[in-house]
């Protein structure tokens, strides 16, 4: 069984005297400062001038660019962007890196894929909330807390875990409780979540349901324009995946766990696909893919962002929208 870390395993004291720098002031940046202000921690940003610069000054932060910041801090959360992280790392942040300084995570990309190389005499830990960052926060005030996968990659002062469970509880996880993973365990699942093809499977069911005959408003409404969807994760996330099914009708029960149930052959050929998904991210063709679609100005990306918003399905989707009173004319 995982190991598993509540607030009575974090003490706070492995942070005393310590100056958290920020980098990075986006959503899970400005809410895991906010956190670990309240936590009574003594914390600063660094970024560049922008309105997250703005946001962090207003408020009440001290905000450095990144050099400074990085020369300042003892403990630096690299909270950019994966594709932009080792840059602002080599460019600005290293230098000021100082023995016994931790690098913390909240991803593994980098570390990963060797994209980043930190220097032997720092730390180098993971604090990867398993919540969006707005719910970083809101479940912080609300005390009702989120939980986290926790990591050391490297352990130059011999306190890695203790300072890495003290960040935990400072943004209010071990509350709920934060896991042992690792930096590759948590890039592997991340990105295997993004790119199991949940959106195109939902473009499929739209598009089987009008090649029917059905009403593309009423198809949108029932698939997720509605929000049911919304309670329906929520139950998920209370009552557990097939415990919350008894919430639904008999009708509903026996189509969902009967009738959508994949004959052997094609879920044989449904977890090959998603092993080729794992071994596409585990043998770093992803991140290699990635990586030059970023160099050569993200043209595949653009090519199917603008295919995928010219689908007929999103011009519904507008048209339902207006109605709906979501979006204007």
């Amino acid at each position: 069984m995982a190991q598993w870390y509540f607030d009575d395993d974090a003490d706070l004291s492995y942070l005393e005297g310590k100056v958290l720098g920020i980098f990075g002031y986006g959503n899970q940046g400005r809410s895991q400062a906010l956190n670990l202000r309240d936590s009574g921690l003594e914390v600063i940003v660094g970024s560049r001038r922008d309105s997250s610069y703005d946001r962090a000054v207003e408020d009440g932060f001290s905000v450095y660019p990144w050099a400074a910041a990085a020369e300042r801090a003892d403990v630096l959360f690299l909270l950019v962007p994966d594709e932009v992280m080792p840059q602002i790392f080599e460019e600005h942040i290293e230098a000021g890196l100082k023995t016994d300084d931790v690098l913390v995570f909240a991803s593994g990309y980098n570390i990963t894929f060797g994209f980043l190389q930190p220097p032997d005499f720092v730390d180098v830990v993971m604090v990867a909330p398993r919540m969006i960052g707005q719910g970083v926060r809101d479940t912080f005030v609300s005390g009702e807390s989120f939980p986290s996968l926790i990591a050391v990659e490297q352990d130059a002062s011999g306190k890695a875990l203790a300072r890495t469970l003290a960040l935990a509880r400072g943004i209010g996880s071990t509350k709920m409780g934060v896991i042992m993973s690792s930096f590759d365990e948590e890039t592997t699942i991340d990105l295997f979540t993004e790119q199991i093809g949940g959106l195109y499977a939902i473009r499929r069911h739209y598009e089987a349901l009008v090649e029917a005959g059905c009403g593309p408003e009423a198809v949108l409404l029932e698939l997720y324009a509605s929000g049911e969807g919304l309670a329906t994760a929520r139950a998920y996330r209370d009552l557990g995946l097939w415990a919350q099914i008894t919430l639904h009708s008999r009708t509903s029960q026996y189509g969902q766990e009967v009738t959508s149930r994949l004959a052997p052959e094609e879920a044989a050929l449904e977890k090959t696909r998603l092993r080729h998904v794992i071994e596409n991210i585990r043998n770093g063709q992803f991140a290699k893919d990635w990586k030059l679609e970023q160099q050569t100005e993200f043209p595949m990306f653009n090519h199917i962002r603008k295919e995928n918003l010219a689908h007929p399905m999103v011009q519904e989707e507008r048209k339902l929208y207006r109605i709906l009173g979501r979006t204007e004319e």
